[in-house]
């Protein structure tokens, strides 16, 4: 049986699922950044592979780290902001 921690954690990721489908979907900032990535993939893949072995796997990797590190800040964000909403329906006597 799961307890409320486990309950809140799978509640959670579910909505982080959605927010995050709707986001992609909706925010114009978002689809272009993405426009521009698509884009440019195949120039970005010319350069990288332009590098030796070394230094392709290297930025390869810093990358994904940026991008891993960015998620990670995300989500705990987006858990942080739960949170906080429950503190404040806490404060005005909702719950």
């Amino acid at each position: 049986m799961l307890d409320i921690t486990e309950h809140f954690n799978v509640f959670a990721v579910h909505m982080l699922d959605k927010t995050y489908t709707d986001f992609v979907n909706t925010d114009l900032e978002y689809q272009e950044l993405d426009c521009y990535l698509e884009n440019n993939k195949d120039r970005f893949e010319t350069i990288i592979n332009s590098l030796n072995e070394e230094n392709s796997k290297f930025v390869k990797e810093y990358i994904v780290k940026q991008s891993d590190k960015l998620t990670c800040a995300n989500q705990c964000l987006y858990l942080a902001s739960y949170k906080d909403c429950i503190k404040l329906l806490k404060l005005l006597g909702v719950i």
